[in-house]
């Protein structure tokens, strides 16, 4: 059995609880070499039992409850990171989109400037073009009716008697 110790030995108490199979696959292998001239075959080796003290195996579980801790706060923190990469993309989908709005209120104010500034100097051409265009349309929204109050001496509106 010293080569089975031989071989325990060559692993720390961390390797032998987490690469138990490493260790079985070498201590199959020594018995095999040590038993190859006796006729005795070692098939399989079982390694069942393995006890640590238990101020080690307390060390062991508050390393583990650690290691399970910083994981935690390693995905916490990857969460928190996700939703400020979210909060940030929708704050600046919003942006842009308000920017847009801003633009195209802004081109349609010049295109409503521009439309009215064409019709004033359309207006404008035809006023020149037609002085008694003004007279024209008065006639043609005049109710018939005079004014009911007028002033002593002064015109009578929208007559140009003797003219």
């Amino acid at each position: 059995m010293n080569k089975v110790k031989d071989v325990f030995g060559q692993y720390n108490a961390t390797d032998i609880v987490q690469s138990r199979e490493k260790l079985i696959v070498a201590i199959a292998a020594e018995l095999q070499g040590h038993f190859s001239d006796t006729g005795i075959l070692i098939e399989t080796v079982q390694v069942e039992n393995i006890d640590f003290s238990d101020e080690y195996e307390k060390s062991v579980e508050e390393r583990m409850r650690a290691e399970v801790e910083v994981a935690k706060v390693r995905q916490n923190l990857e969460r928190e990171k996700l939703n400020a990469d979210m909060i940030r993309t929708k704050a600046q989908g919003d942006a842009d989109a308000r920017i847009m709005a801003a633009k195209a209120e802004a081109e349609a104010i010049m295109l409503r400037g521009k439309a009215e500034a064409t019709a004033i100097l359309a207006r404008a051409e035809a006023l020149a073009k037609n002085p008694g265009l003004v007279a024209l349309v008065q006639a043609e929204r005049w109710d018939g009716k005079l004014p009911t109050t007028m002033i002593p001496g002064g015109a009578v509106p929208m007559l140009g008697i003797g003219k």
